[in-house]
């Protein structure tokens, strides 16, 4: 069989070469693209390619001509050789305009260039408006592959329960089919592209198709149910309010999915969660179920079946079957899978749990939303520099954000890096960017070979799996338990040093359009589409969620839900929350409050491009409210946004060479926008403080570094530039958001000499944080450190209503007030509490000053920014009343209302006291009236010696602690001698 198989094979290719033209025997020099509209209107249309394989890279935008035109549309020659020389598969997006406008059904399409008809080093490939299948040879052409005939472009219910048609062609007669029996036929009564068949009863749970005859052919399509999704009729019957997943017990699992339309839906068990390895990663073939089992529908559109035994560890996948078409699925709900998210995982989390994981608790650091000092960081970048110098095996993994004891030394000077670098930097929460099962790393690939360098990073908005890990970061990828535990063990290892953990969310799209999961098991139902049936882009990745659906709402909330309670999580970052709608956002908050009110919530007040969610129902700003920001204020005060008028009033726009407040570049509209937000935004757009999260950077964009070089400062300059920026964040009403190595100057090169501004899938090198910047720049770290610990330390920064602003905070004017480039507020103390003087003074020349006469005394503990032996928060530098100068350029002046140093004493070196007996430790201590005092708890249950610690903070945060020893009396010890 195999010599015949190899003749024939030789017969083929000697032909091939008669002919001129071949099949996967070479790779084409020239790609033709060809692009087919019915309308005939091409402006403005263009195709984004990129090489997909053998390694993914970024792409190139083609533009077509819409002058030139033949039988299959217009076309575009793509030099193969120079702009994808190394290429064996392209990917390609045909649309119009930029990535918030029109795009051709199909999500991301795949050309294997080894699988074309090439003639002459020339291929072709064919698309046709509408249409996801495409043709690459001479013989698809003749198979009507892709079909340029007449078409129905789209056809669905609209809310009356009409079929709406969109046709290429005059249309001249139309049946209609109820699961695929005949139930209306008729004749268009005019020529029109634009058709509505009438007086039909139908039922949402049943399958309905047109067929229309254009003469000479005919055209088939199943008619869409994506405008009934939003009636009161489909809500009421298909709304479920029970459990979905996997509902795991030791006896026995239940498994449910939500599949409304779906005609039959089975669970497929596996004993592997990739069908090519197993848990270790050993190569082992798998391509069929274990077992198959039939589910029932239950109630409201509910599939259900349970098995019994032990499934623990175990994967699986539905089966649902659509219009007739079978596709095997994820769960939408999965709490873990295999590699690549191709098997959902049946999770037993108590034995996911490391020691003491149903005794960890959120560190007790926050009382209020406004203590929230929040570091921004990417799984990867803390630990894959070299100068990080951990263990090689947890580079880039939870383990490694985990791994504590590290540093690095350079020229005799050692420093911390990693985890207890956050911990020394004081910050009380890490954001982290996506962490959930993410698209475009290969999993076993990063397995395989860990030392690699290529298409290994990725920023992680591209979701597939809300509540699954993403195995990237896990030692294991193939055993859907080791990510829970490794990551477990990460949040244990922050909370250890008082961190909280806030995950970066993406509910707002999914990673794949048509592709995938929630579109396969109910088509339409999860995205907003248009008019035309095709997916709204309001992300500017391809799609959006429908959050203001029932069932897509009930997944977000469930999901946040499951993501705080089973993890420990102490907030969620809301990626493009505008494309969320109110009642969402407002009920996830009102779900954390019952889970911890400490938890917070923030988001991105704006879309990525056009949406199709209703204006006043936005979380945010967007096309259909004519970008009205106000729009936070209709969410509950628990709820915050990114102020970007503050950090653009900063900066400038975060990437070019405008600049702001500390570049010396202002107008009197970003003054007024820069001092709103200092002062919680509540001019703006927020009701309080609360909602009011201040930045100067995040992963988006240039760095700060970067984009301040970008904009004329100097290298000699930037370090000053840099603190003060963070220096107004750090005093400032609200919320302070820092982003990772901010502290040491964090930058983004690339080898051009330029910087990256865009970095979502740039490599390591480009993303990590290099430690030995800190040594650099140990001067502004430590200047960071002073500003954070002031910030945690006085009260006056940290105000969270509207009301105590307006009581204690007040602007003063400045000797460079006019000029917008400096400016200075005072709040007013309390009983305990000192009176604080912020004086920021840009880049300018000459002496800024002020007079305050309010009687007090202030001890300045911050000058210059990022200047040797310019802030002291022990001692301070100067004192100061009356009048209040600033000599420097680029300088945050920060002075305290001096208060009465706390005389604190221990009466007593040693004490007893009674067995049971109720004491309280700071009975002993000599202590002034309203010095803030903290004692260790002592229990007089249990007989024996104790040390008793108290610590004393005084008005500018400095803690002296004290010490005594107490002996609870009674029976300590009980001995028995001899026999009976």
């Amino acid at each position: 069989m195999k010599k015949i198989f190899i003749f024939a094979f030789s017969i083929i290719y000697l032909l091939s070469i008669s002919l001129g033209f071949s099949y996967a025997l070479n790779k084409p020099n020239t790609l033709v693209v060809h692009y087919f509209r019915y309308d005939g209107n091409y402006n403005n249309y263009n195709m984004w390619v990129w090489q997909n394989l053998p390694v993914g890279l970024d792409g190139i935008q083609h533009n077509f001509d819409p002058l030139s035109v033949d039988q299959y549309g217009v076309s575009y020659s793509i030099d193969i050789e120079t702009d994808y020389a190394d290429s064996q598969r392209l990917g390609i997006i045909i649309k119009q305009g930029g990535w918030d406008g029109y795009r051709e059904p199909g999500g991301d399409r795949f050309i294997d260039l080894d699988q074309l008809e090439v003639t002459n080093g020339v291929a072709h490939v064919y698309f046709v408006q509408g249409q996801i299948d495409f043709g690459k040879s001479q013989a698809d052409l003749e198979n009507n592959i892709p079909d340029y005939r007449p078409s129905i472009l789209f056809t669905a219910f609209n809310a009356q329960s009409e079929i709406t048609l969109s046709l290429s062609h005059p249309a001249t007669s139309y049946k209609v089919f109820e699961n695929s029996v005949e139930i209306k036929t008729g004749t268009f009564s005019n020529a029109n592209l634009s058709q509505k068949i009438t007086s039909l009863n139908i039922d949402i749970t049943k399958k309905y198709e047109v067929e229309v005859s254009f003469g000479a052919s005919s055209s088939k399509k199943i008619v869409s149910l994506q405008n009934l999704y939003d009636t009161e009729v489909f809500e009421d019957a298909f709304t479920y309010e029970g459990e979905l997943g996997v509902i795991y017990a030791k006896n026995a699992s239940t498994f449910r999915l939500w599949a409304p339309v779906s005609e039959s839906v089975v669970l497929n068990t596996y004993q592997q969660g990739h069908p090519n390895y197993d848990r270790l990663g050993n190569e082992s073939l798998e391509d069929t179920p274990l077992m198959s089992y039939p589910m029932t529908q239950i109630e409201n559109g509910v599939w259900e079946v349970t098995v019994d035994g032990d499934l623990a560890s175990k994967y699986y996948t539905f089966s649902v079957t659509n219009n007739g078409v079978t596709q095997e699925v994820t769960d939408p709900y999965s709490y873990s899978t295999g590699a690549n998210g191709l098997r959902s995982m049946v999770v037993d989390f108590e034995q996911t749990n490391p020691s003491n994981w149903n005794f960890e608790e959120r560190p007790a650091t926050i009382k209020t939303f406004t203590d929230y000092i929040i570091w921004e960081l990417h799984v990867r970048d803390l630990t894959s520099h070299s100068s990080w110098n951990g263990s090689a095996a947890y580079r880039g993994k939870f383990l490694g954000i985990a791994e504590t004891g590290t540093t690095y030394t350079q020229n005799g000077v050692t420093v911390t890096t990693g985890l207890d670098h956050i911990e020394e930097l004081g910050v009380n929460a890490v954001h982290l960017l996506p962490i959930f099962d993410f698209g475009y790393i290969d999993e076993v690939e990063v397995f395989k070979n860990p030392n690699q360098t290529n298409n290994v990073f990725n920023w992680g908005y591209m979701p597939y799996h809300y509540n699954t890990l993403e195995g990237s970061y896990a030692t294991n990828p193939f055993d859907g338990n080791v990510r829970i535990y490794e990551f477990k063990k990460t949040v244990q290892a922050f909370h250890s040093k008082n961190i909280r953990v806030i995950m970066d969310v993406v509910y707002n799209h999914t990673g794949e359009s048509e592709g995938s999961n929630f579109h396969k098991i109910v088509p339409g139902y999860y995205h907003r589409l248009n008019a035309q049936g095709g997916f709204s882009n309001g992300s500017g990745t391809g799609n959006e969620t429908a959050s203001e659906r029932s069932m897509v709402r009930k997944l977000f909330v469930d999901s946040t839900i499951f993501l705080a309670k089973e993890y420990k999580l102490s907030g969620f970052r809301f990626d493009l929350m505008s494309l969320h709608d109110i009642e969402t956002m407002n009920t996830i908050r009102e779900e954390m409050n019952k889970i911890d009110p400490t938890i917070i919530l923030y988001g991105e007040p704006w879309a990525g491009g056009d949406t199709l969610i209703k204006g006043e129902d936005a979380a945010g700003m967007t096309n259909t409210n004519e970008w009205d920001r106000t729009q936070i204020r209709k969410l509950d005060s628990g709820v915050a946004a990114f102020n970007d008028l503050y950090r653009n009033a900063l900066k400038g726009q975060p990437d070019g060479s405008e600049g702001g407040f500390v570049q010396g570049n202002m107008n009197v509209s970003k003054y007024n926008d820069l001092k709103a937000g200092i002062k919680g935004a509540t001019d703006q757009f927020t009701n309080s403080p609360l909602q009011n999260i201040v930045y100067g950077e995040a992963h988006d964009n240039l760095t700060l570094h970067d984009k301040l070089r970008s904009s004329g400062v100097t290298a000699n300059e930037v370090q000053h530039a840099q603190v003060q920026s963070n220096a107004v964040v750090l005093t400032s009403m609200g919320i302070p958001f820092l982003h990772a190595g901010t502290e040491f100057l964090r930058s983004k090169p690339k080898q051009d000499g330029t910087y990256e501004h865009n970095s979502y899938e740039s490599p390591d090198s480009v993303n990590q944080l290099r430690w030995d910047r800190k040594i650099t720049y140990l001067n502004a770290f430590e200047y960071h450190k002073a500003l954070i610990h002031l910030r945690k330390s006085i009260s006056a920064f940290r105000l969270d209503t509207i009301e105590a602003i307006n009581n204690r905070f007040t602007f003063i004017e400045t000797t460079q007030s006019q000029t917008f480039k400096a400016l200075a507020y005072h709040i007013e103390g309390t009983e305990n509490e000192p009176s604080v003087l912020v004086m920021h003074v840009g880049k300018l020349s000459g002496i800024t000053g002020l007079v305050l006469n309010d009687g007090k005394t202030y001890n300045q503990v911050t000058s210059r920014a990022g200047t040797q032996g310019l802030f002291d928060t022990q001692s301070g530098l100067v004192t100061r009343s009356g009048t209040f100068q600033v000599a420097t350029s680029n300088t945050s002046a920060i002075f305290v209302e001096v208060m009465d140093a706390i005389e604190a004493s221990v009466k007593e070196a040693f004490i007893e006291v009674a067995k049971d007996a109720q004491f309280d430790p700071l009975s002993n201590m000599n202590l002034p009236v309203g010095a803030k005092v903290y004692a260790t708890p002592i229990q007089t249950n249990l007989p024996g010696f104790k040390v008793v610690t108290v610590s004393v903070i005084d008005y500018l945060g400095n803690t002296t602690y004290y010490y005594y020893n107490i002996r609870v009396s009674g029976q300590s010890f009980q001995t028995v001698l001899g026999g009976l």
